[in-house]
């Protein structure tokens, strides 16, 4: 069964702004409740799907039960035991190890849903 654990970067994502990427580098661009502005980079990209938060309720609803409480619920998680590396998995046919992969998951308080597939952990910085 998946479920969320911290990827270790704490941020409440208020609204995701922009993503923008290319060459296997995504940067996510978003701001937190008091409008600092922060940079989100994932390098050794291998997929990234984009939907909106009501394409994934079920899905949701069944990861949250899984979340501590000690954190937030607007945030960048790592989802443990991922069907998306298995389906992943499944369709590189063997052509790419996934023993380094991560799939990381945020999101932010409108609908906005990011799941990644990398191989590095990304990076935060403020703008």
């Amino acid at each position: 069964m998946q479920s969320l654990t911290s990827c270790g970067i704490t941020a409440d994502i208020e609204i995701i702004e922009k993503i923008t990427g290319g060459d296997n580098v995504i940067e996510v661009a978003f701001s937190d409740k008091a409008r600092v502005k922060y940079k989100l980079v994932f390098t050794w990209v291998w997929d990234m799907r984009y939907s909106i938060e009501n394409a994934s309720i079920d899905r949701f609803c069944e990861l949250r039960k899984s979340l501590q409480e000690d954190l937030i619920d607007n945030s960048i998680f790592t989802v443990e035991n991922s069907d998306y590396i298995k389906y992943f998995q499944h369709q590189v046919s063997g052509t790419r190890s996934v023993s380094d992969l991560k799939h990381y998951i945020l999101y932010d308080r409108v609908d906005t849903v990011l799941d990644i597939l990398s191989a590095k952990e990304p990076t935060l910085t403020t703008v």
